[in-house]
């Protein structure tokens, strides 16, 4: 009987804060290059030489997120951010605009931020099943 696959030490989780982190990037890319959209509605980047998956995050928050509230803070933290200004006062200034609370806003974000990490880590795991053939446990 064959022995099964050696399994690699697992993948480090997602988390919120990785998240928040790494829905800036597409953003701040938004600003230097022009995009295309692919199949399926992904976005690309129109630049042969920058990575394609740097905006798959947007398009898994989409996804994701179904709550558009929640959806709304993420890219509009994010979209701040990408922008290089100050982002508390930029984002205290979108929420009197909004007329949305400003504490409202952060719990919105840290929840879109904390079910996408949820989903990246669940897809992980999906993925290392398919792969080895073996069910591992989640932390």
């Amino acid at each position: 009987m064959a022995e099964p696959p050696e399994r690699a030490d697992p993948l480090p989780a997602w988390t919120a804060k990785d998240i928040e982190r790494w829905v800036i990037i597409p953003l701040r890319l938004l600003r230097e290059s022009a995009i295309a959209t692919g199949p399926g509605a992904a976005l690309l980047s129109a630049d042969l030489e920058r990575p394609g998956a740097s905006f798959d995050i947007l398009g898994l928050a989409r996804t994701v997120l179904t709550d558009k509230d929640e959806l709304l803070a993420l890219k509009t933290y994010a979209r701040i951010r990408a922008a290089g200004g100050d982002a508390e006062a930029s984002i205290a200034e979108w929420c009197r605009e909004k007329g949305w609370n400003e504490r409202t806003f952060h719990r919105r974000r840290v929840r879109a931020c904390e079910r996408l990490a949820a989903a990246k880590n669940a897809a992980s795991l999906a993925e290392r099943e398919n792969r080895f053939g073996v069910r591992t446990q989640s932390a």
